[in-house]
């Protein structure tokens, strides 16, 4: 088949970790033979891709709006680049017509991929629901949210969710007689991912630090209050364990003052690259996630594909997840909770190498 992927969020380069699940569904679709098409808001310094010639990437520019840490926060921090939404949709509609008729279309985010950009193309269409959209139709009116929804069922759009917990929260704000037309067509899938090589640098991360011998505690994520870092630093210090901080936001220098004062090492590295954050992940005892708000973290499950366990509260699709897989230990979002489930994994021997017994199909 001839597939279509209109997506706001796609890699610029092979260590871009932003819109890596998107591109692992291309590549999944272009093994199983078919011709994939990507139109994406990258700028014309990102190379195309292929893989024996089956993926064409086609790049619209405007990738200052969409780039990390994503639309909605770099609206929130300058409204003003909410006006390259239009030249992007227009860019990106001039792409899609010169890829030509598809046997099937698929868009990743309800907003802006499917609506406008896909609502009145012919091909069946898949729209895929990641979370940050979900929040983003949620928080409009009424009006207009039940109206992007009802447009999309007109078309005869299936829905896949990546979070059960995204598909039941658009559910609760629509009408009832729209909410089973969306769940009749709707399906939950949590994203594809591809997990690099990352053995070498993993090894080497663990003998750089090999000052703590009982190994560390990593965090990985924007630098924003809805993450609790805080309590994931808060934690780690009353349980006496170093932890690794990876991601960058407005938050680090309010986090590296409270580290000053930690009665454990908390090593900040930045935003890193995608095969380097996972090596990090990979080289620690422990992932601690204790968001306030999630829907289907793609990190919880590349660390439960490198056989690393995970501490997490209970949100989004996170406590479904623990009952399958007992890698993932729900706690609640408190200090002595979290830091209890954080000496319970050090009081046992390092699973070394070993993958976890749940290991994603990738």
């Amino acid at each position: 088949m001839k597939v279509l992927i209109v997506t706001t969020s796609y890699p610029a380069h092979d260590e871009d970790p932003s819109g890596h699940f998107v591109r692992a569904e291309a590549r999944q679709l272009a093994r199983l033979g078919h011709q994939v098409h990507v139109v994406a808001p990258l700028d014309n310094q990102t190379r195309d891709e292929s893989l024996d010639g089956s993926i064409v990437v086609h790049r619209v520019g405007h990738s200052q709006l969409f780039g990390w840490p994503g639309a909605i926060t770099n609206v929130q921090t300058n409204p003003l680049k909410l006006v390259r939404v239009l030249p992007f949709v227009h860019a990106a509609r001039k792409s899609i017509a010169k890829v030509g008729n598809v046997d099937r279309a698929i868009a990743h985010w309800i907003v802006p991929a499917a609506v406008p950009l896909l609502v009145d193309h012919s091909a069946p269409l898949e729209v895929v629901a990641h979370g940050a959209d979900v929040r983003l139709l949620c928080a409009l009116p009424y009006p207009v949210r039940m109206q992007i929804v009802k447009r999309l069922l007109d078309r005869a759009a299936t829905f896949r969710f990546v979070a059960r917990a995204s598909l039941q929260t658009i559910g609760s704000k629509l009408p009832a007689a729209l909410e089973r037309r969306l769940l009749a067509v709707s399906q939950v899938e949590p994203a594809a991912i591809e997990i690099p090589d990352i053995a070498t640098r993993t090894a080497q991360i663990r003998r750089s630090m090999q000052a703590h011998l009982d190994g560390f505690v990593v965090a990985v994520g924007r630098l924003i209050e809805l993450k609790r870092f805080d309590l994931a630093i808060a934690a780690a210090a009353k349980s006496g364990v170093p932890i690794v901080i990876i991601g960058a936001g407005p938050l680090r220098s309010d986090l590296e003052r409270m580290a000053a004062s930690s009665a454990a090492p908390v090593m900040f590295q930045g935003q890193l690259d995608r095969s380097e954050a996972l090596a990090w992940i990979a080289a620690s005892r422990v992932l601690v996630h204790p968001s306030r708000a999630e829907g289907a973290p793609t990190v919880i499950r590349e660390a439960r594909a490198l056989g690393v366990p995970v501490i997490a509260t209970a949100v989004g699709d996170i406590a479904e997840w623990a009952t399958r897989d007992l890698g993932i230990k729900v706690v609640d979002p408190r200090e002595e909770a979290l830091s209890l489930a954080i000496k319970a994994v050090f009081s046992t021997p390092r699973a070394g190498d070993e993958k976890s017994s749940s290991r994603e199909e990738r």
